[in-house]
């Protein structure tokens, strides 16, 4: 339950609809975890099986995974900086320093995580906490904050409200809830910091801090919405377009072992025999059954009737639709997030090479690279701050020291699917030989650390450096045959 102080912190056109979503993040979150719910047939003589398939949880790992198994690489590049031997040392440094703080907040890890809270409650907060002392990175499920953005620009946050139940209680003054409340005013970034109870009502806490300045010209959050339209504040919830589909296949799965339990044996029937002793039979191998006439089915010219028993073989001829069915399910829902299936056979011949590969990934790569356009934006402000945060707090230096300068911001997504590198230089090297590239062309694409490639200032120095061995070379030669 949502307190109903935090729901005051919201006004405008957007805020009831963001309050009333954000009850339903907690049943994203079980279906998430549990499964989606379904009906059984309750109206056999047996107890149903209630077997959950976590299609949702497969599916949404694996998205994950793949958006950021391999973290984005955060690039900083000062173009105004003048080179020293080929290099620029400034840069270098701001580059050390952002590193050494992504790393020290284990931002790879906190990525991947992060990537999964926002499927499921449809959008997260990048949040930054920063003081004197140190620099914190953490995101922020959907349940845990609510914000407000300009009326007129849904891009511009006004101010966010983060909250956290400490204690639970069924008595509102017993709970303890911490809020923590950022908002601009007069272009500085204010903070509102306390402990509550249910009813809002302010707790003793010697951490508390009101109408507090933080220094900042922004406010250090992003919100990073999954999917939705123009103007969305809210994001859409991956786990409500497939908790469908999973009840579904989830209630197939659960029938068919119910079908299994009560027809993998052959079917006895019996006729002609007394009510009363047919209670006494047992199912078990080697039972030995008594069985009597019923008077009541008995003959014109008979006292008892004709007792007869024989079996029926379950032949489970919907085996076949049954797989299809499940299948067609299950694709519907990796369709949906563009996830393979690598199991089937028309996608194992493709498996041979990193063009196979990518060509068989190619739904989920595009579906990322959509995902990127919202991740992109908040990584990219993500190290901006950091960066500027430096001058504010000095002590920030400590990951590193670098003089404040223009600088530009890269974000490099990068998936964890081979390539054909070794193929592909092989041909640009035959090109290089046949004079149809050149060898600052290749150098360019190809040479530097892991194979990255070069700038041209860089290219021109390595080609000025080969053929400077060339004739140190030639030199050598020359001074023998003398």
């Amino acid at each position: 339950m949502i307190p109903d102080f935090i729901a005051l912190e919201l006004y405008g056109p957007y805020g009831p609809d963001v309050l009333r979503k954000l009850g339903k993040i907690g049943t994203y979150y079980h279906i998430y975890e549990h499964g989606a719910r379904f009906e059984t047939d309750s109206s056999g003589d047996y107890v149903p099986a209630r077997l959950h398939s976590h299609q949702i949880k497969k599916l949404i790992r694996r998205e994950s995974q793949f958006l950021f198994g391999k973290m984005p690489g955060f690039r900083v590049s000062c173009p105004e900086e003048a080179k020293t031997d080929g290099k620029r040392p400034n840069e270098a440094a701001m580059q050390a320093y952002l590193n050494a703080i992504l790393k020290k907040n284990h931002m790879a890890d906190k990525l991947i995580k992060a990537a999964r809270d926002c499927a499921i409650g449809g959008r997260v907060a990048l949040k930054v906490n920063l003081s004197p002392k140190k620099c914190s990175i953490l995101f922020v499920p959907a349940d845990g904050f609510v914000y407000q953005t300009d009326m007129d620009d849904v891009d511009q946050l006004e101010r966010i409200t983060f909250f956290y139940t400490v204690k639970d209680d069924a008595d509102r003054a017993r709970q303890e809830i911490w809020v923590q409340k950022y908002w601009m005013e007069n272009g500085r970034c204010m903070v509102t910091e306390r402990f509550t109870d249910g009813y809002g009502e302010p707790l003793s806490w010697e951490g508390e801090r009101e109408n507090a300045d933080t220094g900042l010209d922004r406010i250090p959050a992003f919100v990073i919405l999954n999917d939705g339209l123009s103007g969305d504040t809210d994001g859409e919830s991956e786990v409500k377009e497939l908790m469908e589909d999973d009840a579904w296949y989830g209630r197939l799965k659960s029938a068919n072992i119910d079908t299994l339990r009560k027809g993998m044996n052959q079917i006895v029937w019996t006729s002609g025999v007394s009510p009363e002793s047919s209670k006494t039979f047992r199912y078990a191998p080697g039972a030995l059954w008594d069985m009597k006439g019923d008077p009541a089915q008995a003959g014109v010219n008979s006292n008892a009737a004709q007792v007869q028993v024989g079996t029926i073989e379950n032949s489970f001829s919907y085996a076949g639709a049954y797989q299809d069915t499940l299948a067609n399910i299950k694709q519907d829902m990796q369709d949906l997030l563009g996830v393979p299936d690598l199991n089937l056979e028309s996608t194992r011949a493709l498996i041979t090479s990193g063009k196979g590969l990518k060509a068989l990934y190619w739904p989920l790569i595009c579906r990322c690279e959509e995902k990127m356009n919202a991740w992109r934006p908040a990584l990219e402000w993500l190290a901006e701050l950091l960066l500027d945060a430096a001058e504010l707090f000095p002590n920030l230096h400590q990951y590193g020291k670098f003089t404040p300068a223009p600088y530009q911001i890269t974000i490099e997504n990068q998936y964890p699917l081979p390539e054909d590198e070794n193929d592909e230089k092989q041909i640009d090297l035959s090109e290089v030989a046949n004079r149809s590239r050149s060898v600052r062309s290749y150098l360019m694409k190809w040479g530097g650390p892991d194979c990255k490639g070069l700038d041209a200032d860089e290219a021109d120095a390595e080609l000025a450096q080969i053929v400077k061995e060339q004739r140190m070379l030639e030199d050598s030669f020359s001074a023998e045959g003398e």
